[in-house]
């Protein structure tokens, strides 16, 4: 009986062993494109990023940096210049772009198929500014104790601790008749003797993100995380809108210490008028980091790029930057 069921052991691991076949891929090998990332924004010069693309199977792990390019820069249908090359695949102008500006690059590159692309620069966001009010949302006492030998023998109240919320109110109006795409950056900087770190906010609650809790008979609902905060103005074309940004701080006084720690806080507040290329291109990234990998279907990256991959898009800031009192 023993032997029978070596033999049997032996036979199942020769089936399972045998069913491990390597089945060669038969399909097109694509070549290597060029990939072309360019974003030209009023407030700084036009830029590019050339970049090879890479084949799904190979086994390279970093995307082949293209130095030797040659970057054309049409403004408006008529040649302006050469970009020149910084290193590492980046590609510098002189031009900074105006509104209404059609900025075209023609990338070529040896052993590589020539690609270009365009973008119009949209116009600034219309009647924006930005109203901002501070709420008292909680006061509590900070109590410390002091013990001896492990137990509590005396709890002293040191100091409070306040909390508040800045309230930003950012009223812009959509300009009626056409398709406009926006994206809001909200930068949030504390800095402590000296050194800085930076958060940015995301998941606003607004009708324009489908995220507005209470409108409509709950016709939109909460969405999946959201760090690109863009929009269209599907619902409020032609009409004036209002976003409330809504940004929670705490800080601690203390009735017998002297605080020497430089504290500052401060908000940036961006409402950038983005075209279409650009905004399609971070609404299908959006799509892949919320995707399931097992149960969604695949999400094919926008791109705008004619001859290869990548994207051109453009854009128009508008800024506000404010201090957050204690």
């Amino acid at each position: 009986m023993k032997n029978l069921s070596i033999i049997a052991i032996i036979l199942m691991f020769s089936i399972l062993t045998s069913c491990e076949t390597e089945i060669p891929f038969n399909g097109t090998i694509t070549e290597p494109m060029l990939s072309v990332i360019s974003l030209p924004f009023t407030d700084s010069v036009i830029q590019a990023n050339v970049t090879a693309s890479r084949f799904f199977l190979s086994n390279e792990n970093d995307f082949k940096v293209v130095d030797n390019a040659t970057v054309d820069l049409y403004i408006n249908g008529t040649f302006k210049e050469n970009l020149i090359a910084q290193g590492q695949g980046n590609y510098r102008s002189q031009y900074i772009p105006v509104e209404g500006d059609i900025v075209k690059l023609n990338v070529s590159a040896i052993s590589y198929e020539s690609v270009w692309a365009d973008a119009t620069v949209p116009l600034k966001v219309a009647g924006f500014q930005i109203d901002s009010t501070i709420t008292r949302s909680n006061t509590s006492l900070i109590i410390e104790g002091s013990n001896y030998g492990g137990s509590v023998v005396r709890l002293d109240t040191v100091g409070t601790t306040y909390s508040n919320i800045h309230n930003f109110n950012i009223k812009f109006s959509d300009l009626a008749g056409e398709s406009n795409y926006y994206r809001l950056v909200v930068k949030l900087t504390t800095t402590a003797n000296g050194y800085s770190t930076v958060s940015y906010q995301n998941n606003f609650d607004d009708i324009v993100f489908g995220t507005k809790k209470e409108n409509m008979d709950g016709i939109f609902s909460e969405s999946p995380y959201d760090r690109y905060n863009i929009f269209s103005d599907e619902l409020i074309d032609g009409k004036p809108h209002t976003i409330t940004v809504s940004i929670p701080v705490s800080y601690d006084t203390y009735y017998d210490r002297v605080d020497t720690t430089d504290y500052e806080r401060s908000v940036s507040i961006n409402l950038q008028s983005i075209s279409q290329s650009y905004y399609l291109y971070l609404k299908s990234l959006k799509a892949l980091e919320i995707a399931d990998p097992f149960m969604s279907e695949p999400v094919q990256i926008y791109t705008n790029v004619n001859g290869g991959l990548g994207i051109m898009g453009a854009g128009a800031n508008q800024q506000r930057s404010f201090d957050l009192p204690k």
